[in-house]
């Protein structure tokens, strides 16, 4: 089977990974696996730099019932490589479960659609990329989303199933999930199984399975259904104060599918994608 955010990795990449090896600051005293935790409430601000790109969010959280629920809401910005978006995203916690919902607006200025039959893996895109060939799209998206977290001691895991509408144009690669399909709905199930510790942070293994609409050579639409598998690492290196309720987080996650020509970034020559971010959050 087979799976389903550029080009090539930059400075933010770097300096995320980098991030990711520094030891710890000496004297930190907040966990580094705290982003596993329920969070506090407040009004903050988030600034991420992320493998091609950077984001800002304005977050709302407020507790419905504290320590069993909580409210969240979030308005976000990315500028990136491929493509522009913002969103509003907002999702209610209760004990274990997070129902929550997304719309956004994507213009894509790094654009590539193909026809039925027509090539479109990774080294095409990578040929067009070389060429300059790409066009512009501009659309909407919406999803809605049920994640449930499992706290098993020093294990942690995290189960997300998601719905998503995207009304971009047909055959066109999703610099996001990294593959290419039709406009229309897509079915999206993620599970990481993180092994945490306050010292070191959290890794472990990490599956995606995506289902959705793709017209074939011959002109028929179908349903895709794509796996990938890697792993997900999270640590707060310190760089920023906690006090007043700062902190900071560096995420790495890798994800693969052997034996898809069309899945993953087309900078590389393997069905690669890869997701590095570090995030500083400040307390309004």
């Amino acid at each position: 089977m087979r799976r389903g955010n550029c080009s090539s990795t930059i400075l933010a990449a770097s300096a995320a990974a980098a991030l990711l090896l520094a030891p710890a600051l000496a004297g930190a005293v907040q966990p580094r696996d705290y982003f596993l935790d329920p969070p506090t409430p407040g009004t903050f601000a988030h600034l991420d730099a992320y493998t091609v790109g950077a984001q800002t969010s304005l977050e709302y959280r407020a507790h419905l019932e504290e320590g069993m629920s909580m409210f969240h809401f979030r308005a976000s910005g990315i500028m990136s490589l491929p493509y522009a978006e913002s969103s509003v995203n907002v999702d209610t916690r209760v004990f274990l479960f997070t129902l929550g919902g997304s719309a956004a607006y994507r213009h894509v200025y790094r654009n590539h659609t193909f026809e039925p039959g027509e090539d479109a893996s990774w080294q095409a895109r990578k040929d067009r990329e070389a060429d300059k060939d790409w066009d512009s799209q501009s659309y909407e998206w919406y999803e809605g989303r049920l994640r449930m977290t499992v706290p098993l001691d020093s294990f942690f895991m995290v189960n997300t199933g998601t719905i998503r509408h995207e009304n971009g144009q047909d055959r066109s690669f999703d610099w996001f999930h990294v593959n290419v399909h039709d406009a229309g709905t897509l079915y999206k199930f993620d599970s990481v199984l993180f092994f945490r510790h306050r010292d070191f942070g959290a890794i472990g293994p990490s599956f995606r399975y995506l289902s959705s609409p793709k017209t074939d050579a011959n002109g028929v639409q179908k349903r895709d259904g794509e796996i990938a598998y890697g792993f997900t690492f999270g640590t707060r290196p310190g760089l920023v104060s906690k006090r007043g309720g700062n902190t900071d987080l560096a995420l790495v996650n890798m994800l693969f599918s052997f034996g898809d020509d069309e899945f993953g970034f087309h900078g590389y020559p393997i069905p690669w994608y890869l997701l590095a971010v570090y995030r500083a959050s400040l307390k309004l």
